[in-house]
């Protein structure tokens, strides 16, 4: 996104354009739609559980869709369920923080939220 700024240099006017990037994340996002299943605790003890879809991933945290999110800056255990007919299971598991929750787009009744964490770790069925 380009920021435009005017500036005025005796008789001449002088627009530059400066270049802001609004990128601030460090890690390489990934599209990617699979199960997962997250598990938080409130304030009072309470253990809560929910199961979504990612929307997109990293090394280092995932965007999820779901009909329940959990509160913002929870601790969340999060499970991406990478699995493909015929082939062994496997999952991504990681403890992260929620970032934030926003509403989810039209056509989907629930919301989203942005978990960001260590990284994950990969278990197959076998370890799980």
């Amino acid at each position: 996104m380009a920021h435009l700024s005017s500036y005025k240099y005796k008789a001449h006017r002088v627009e530059r354009i400066v270049e802001r990037s609004l990128e601030r994340r460090r890690a390489v996002r990934y599209e990617l739609q699979v199960p997962v299943a997250f598990f938080w605790e409130n304030a009072e003890g309470g253990k809560f559980q929910a199961e979504g879809v990612t929307r997109d991933i990293s090394d280092v945290g995932v965007y999820v869709l779901s009909e329940k999110c959990p509160p913002l800056k929870s601790k969340v255990r999060v499970e991406v369920m990478l699995a493909q007919q015929g082939i062994a299971s496997a999952s991504l598991k990681g403890n992260m923080w929620v970032l934030r929750v926003e509403d989810c787009p039209e056509g989907f009744d629930g919301c989203g939220f942005a978990l960001a964490g260590a990284t994950f770790s990969l278990s197959d069925a076998a370890h799980a």
